[in-house]
């Protein structure tokens, strides 16, 4: 694995459209949707003090619509971060509202024989995040929810106060990749609504 303080997000500009994005919000709107969870070591559970929003559910056809859409960029992308990728996971669709939030915490991958991960989270190796609408400028549908990176801090420790800070913002369309180990948070939304997807570069089975 390359080492972690060697990496840096990266982005990739209106890789979707806004109209895609707007067909794709409508969509979430519409779906049914679950509080978000996160992994208890044994199971997932709804934990608010970590995590805070909800989940939807997409088409068939709209993730493979998303899936062939990403497939342009990943696998340079996974060049560039040193990684084999096989295959991408299911998206996740996720709305952020006034007060939510995401700790922070990596996305896996850090070790195929971690005790005690999900299996398809042992093998994700670069995490994909996807804004759906702006939460910056003076159009922004939204205010708060930056993605906050820590490319130097240790996965699965807690940034300390001094440890380096790549904040995001939200663009619409935009694509946000980074390694699936590095630490990272989403913080409190302030206003509006955050409409995002995340999703996962997989390793072979």
């Amino acid at each position: 694995m390359p080492p972690i303080t060697s990496q840096r997000p990266r982005t990739v500009e209106a890789l979707f459209s806004p109209y895609e994005c707007a067909e794709i919000r409508r969509e979430i709107d519409a779906s049914h949707k679950e509080q978000a969870e996160v992994w208890l070591g044994h199971e997932f559970g709804v934990v608010p003090e970590s995590r805070l929003g909800q989940i939807a559910l997409l088409s068939q056809n709209t993730e493979r619509y998303i899936h062939e859409r990403l497939w342009e960029v990943v696998p340079q992308l996974a060049e560039i971060y040193g990684y084999q990728v096989a295959d991408l996971s299911e998206v996740t669709a996720l709305t952020y509202r006034r007060g939510d939030h995401f700790a922070a915490h990596s996305d896996g991958g850090v070790s195929v024989d971690n005790e005690g991960e999900v299996p398809q989270v042992a093998r994700r190796r670069v995490s994909l995040v996807v804004a759906l609408n702006d939460g910056t400028g003076e159009h922004a549908e939204f205010s708060g929810g930056e993605l906050r990176v820590y490319p130097r801090t240790p996965p699965g420790e807690q940034p300390a106060a001094t440890d380096e800070i790549v904040e995001l913002h939200c663009r619409t369309g935009l694509l946000i990749a980074f390694p699936s180990p590095m630490v990272h948070q989403v913080m409190p939304v302030a206003s509006g609504c955050r409409y995002s997807l995340a999703l996962w570069a997989l390793a072979g089975a």
